[in-house]
């Protein structure tokens, strides 16, 4: 079983990311929604609230986690193999960063919508540098907690939606590629895209993309799948509110259980 983590909805979009191009494996997922939003909280905490949720997921027999929040992400992906040594921690805010690295990204002026809590983890210009970009990147950042409020509250009305992201996008200075630095915004990617006709990066996405070459270099993990098609749903906050909200995001009906 594969299992995914996120603060809240967000996460949603990117297992289904993943669902589309690996149906046949078992999933479980995971919001912490009594203590989302993330984006606000202190670094030790995001990183306490990440591995308390990681620990429920293998509990709960998955296999292999992805942590489809870049906050969580962003304090955690730096000590999960050291808090986790036998098992796999993903995360998929480095597949977004390395699409940053590719010829046709390379020296443009990038947007990054993302949480305070990410930003001021400094998570992305790090691992920029890791993996062998050059120099300073050309990084403009910034922090959208009302579209993270947007997706959590359900909010259906479109002037509201379309109002609040267009306050956003235009807050960034001619930049030419754009990455969603948190996964609730990529629910938001059509709303998004009628204010920004650049280059959008959804690490997601990109996660989506690498996993199956991850796993035929992990045969001890992929072996450990099962399969069936079948998803879990849990959340540490209201099972009601999450299904209601969760079924419009995912598409289809959905009924989550909460999780102690």
């Amino acid at each position: 079983m594969i299992g995914f983590f996120d603060s809240g909805f967000g996460g949603l979009q990117t297992m289904k990311d993943f669902q589309e191009r690996y149906p046949q494996y078992n999933y479980m997922f995971l919001a912490d929604s009594k203590n989302c939003p993330f984006g606000a909280k202190d670094g030790e905490t995001i990183k306490q609230l990440t591995f308390d949720g990681i620990q429920r997921l293998f509990d709960h027999g998955a296999k292999i986690v992805i942590l489809a929040c870049n906050t969580a992400a962003a304090y955690a992906v730096r000590s999960r193999q050291t808090q986790y040594p036998e098992k796999k921690v993903l995360s998929i805010t480095i597949p977004g960063v390395e699409k940053i690295l590719t010829e046709e990204h390379n020296e443009r002026k990038i947007g990054i919508l993302a949480t305070q809590a990410t930003i001021l983890s400094n998570i992305y210009t790090d691992l920029f540098h890791k993996f062998g970009g050059k120099n300073n990147p050309d990084f403009q950042f910034i922090m959208a907690p009302k579209l993270v409020e947007l997706v959590e509250s359900g909010e259906t009305n479109e002037e509201e939606i379309e109002f609040i992201v267009q306050e956003h996008i235009n807050k960034f200075h001619n930049i030419d590629t754009l990455i969603l630095g948190c996964t609730h915004f990529p629910i938001l990617i059509e709303h998004i895209k009628k204010f920004f006709t650049g280059d959008i990066i959804d690490p997601s996405k990109e996660a989506a993309i690498q996993f199956g070459n991850y796993l035929e270099r992990h045969l001890e993990i992929k072996d450990q799948l099962t399969s069936g098609g079948q998803t879990t749903y849990y959340t540490t906050g209201s099972p009601e509110i999450f299904s209601t909200i969760g079924s419009r995001i995912a598409e289809k009906q959905i009924t989550a259980q909460l999780i102690e």
